[in-house]
């Protein structure tokens, strides 16, 4: 291994920040991805940048860790002492990495925002690798390259998927079993009851709803008229909300809320009029008052399952992982909530600024008569 000067460190932690700068831009060009889910998208794109720099963080302790290794001058107590915090400080940046990669899972409810979330991921692996590379030699540097190469053709081939996102059968986010797939699920008999059946049959006419609303859907041709289309996709997500809430899945609800409320906000932008950039900014300002109470209600839930994780961790029951996703969640939400109130705020200026009475401009010569008028006064 190749050791770096404290130079080399100085432009190893510069070298980072264009990582992040290039994760960015990476993403920037993928935003057609979002398709009603702005809010996810920026949350999966910031996340990113976290667990970004949560792995090129590990691989730069890593690395001043060998160097001081390396330095020698150190008893086996201080070099075991040197050991045991890198590896605590590593460990506790790969569960926060973990963390963070199941945040990002979590906000991918869409075909288009987990290719985004996968691109991400990737991006940020090869930044820590690259970052290992700087030292690496010999049969090492051999494995991080073909490491490398073997994430960046994992990026261009979700790049490379994400062009043609519109165009495919999968793309609305229909993650949801057809009806022959429910009818090919196994069942043992002996084992039936009646609120089993009534889930069950619960299940299967939402999952008709779905299917009906879908046809609907498609039934309207991209670009006859737009309206249309978007009144489609509510009822195509509002079917899929009911089925998900007779399976239980309330994450799944939650997010399918959040879609329904960027369509009917695109649909609110539809009937605005182009010379009233008044009523496009008290849209803006009631979808942000509209994005932080869903995001309170979301960080509460959160809240109180923190309280019955940290309960469980006490009694055995739980797990430290657990108690940091909880932890993370409540986090990003608090950012999420400060960043939406900015937007809000900014709207809010933006509007009463349009409402503020034109200023009147006098002319800065006084005319002959008015002169004439104004010295008659002192006579």
């Amino acid at each position: 291994m190749k050791l770096l000067s404290f130079e080399g460190y100085k432009m190893l932690n510069e070298s980072s920040k264009a990582f992040e700068a290039d994760l960015d831009k990476t993403l920037n060009e993928n935003i057609g991805a979002a398709l009603g889910s702005p809010v996810k998208f920026t949350k999966i794109k910031n996340n990113a940048k976290k667990y970004q720099q949560a792995l090129v963080q590990i691989a730069i302790n890593s690395l001043d860790y060998e160097k001081k290794k390396a330095a020698g001058n150190m008893d086996k107590s201080k070099a075991d002492v040197l050991k045991a915090a890198n590896t605590q400080k590593n460990q506790a940046l790969k569960d926060q990495a973990s963390a963070i990669s199941d945040r990002m899972d979590q906000l991918a409810t869409t075909p288009g925002l987990k290719k985004v979330a996968s691109i991400a991921k990737n991006k940020s692996k090869m930044a820590a690798a690259e970052t290992a590379l700087k030292t690496a030699d010999g049969e090492e540097a051999k494995a991080l390259k073909l490491k490398i190469k073997g994430l960046n053709a994992k990026v261009a081939a979700d790049q490379k998927e994400l062009k043609d996102y519109e165009k495919a059968d999968d793309n609305k986010a229909d993650d949801t079993p057809n009806q022959q797939n429910l009818d090919n699920v196994k069942t043992d008999g002996k084992d039936k009851d009646p609120q089993g059946d009534a889930k069950k049959k619960a299940i299967e006419d939402a999952q008709k709803e779905v299917d009906k609303a879908k046809a609907a859907y498609d039934a309207v041709k991209d670009g006859d008229d737009e309206k249309a289309k978007l009144q489609a996709e509510i009822k195509f997500k509002q079917a899929q909300q009911k089925k998900a809430k007779a399976e239980g899945n309330s994450e799944l609800v939650q997010g399918l809320g959040d879609d329904i409320g960027e369509v009917m906000k695109k649909i609110q932008d539809l009937d605005k009029t182009p010379d009233d950039p008044g009523a496009k900014l008290e849209a803006d300002i009631a979808a942000f008052n509209d994005n932080i109470e869903a995001e309170r209600t979301t960080m509460n839930k959160a809240v109180k399952d923190l309280e019955q994780a940290k309960r469980d961790l006490k009694t055995g029951r739980g797990s430290e992982e657990q108690v940091q996703k909880l932890q993370k969640a409540i986090e990003d939400s608090k950012e999420d909530i400060a960043e939406l109130k900015k937007g809000e705020a900014d709207a809010k200026k933006q509007l009463a600024n349009l409402s503020k009475p034109k200023e009147s401009f006098q002319p800065l010569e006084e005319s002959v008569s008015e002169k004439f008028r104004r010295l008659m006064k002192n006579v």
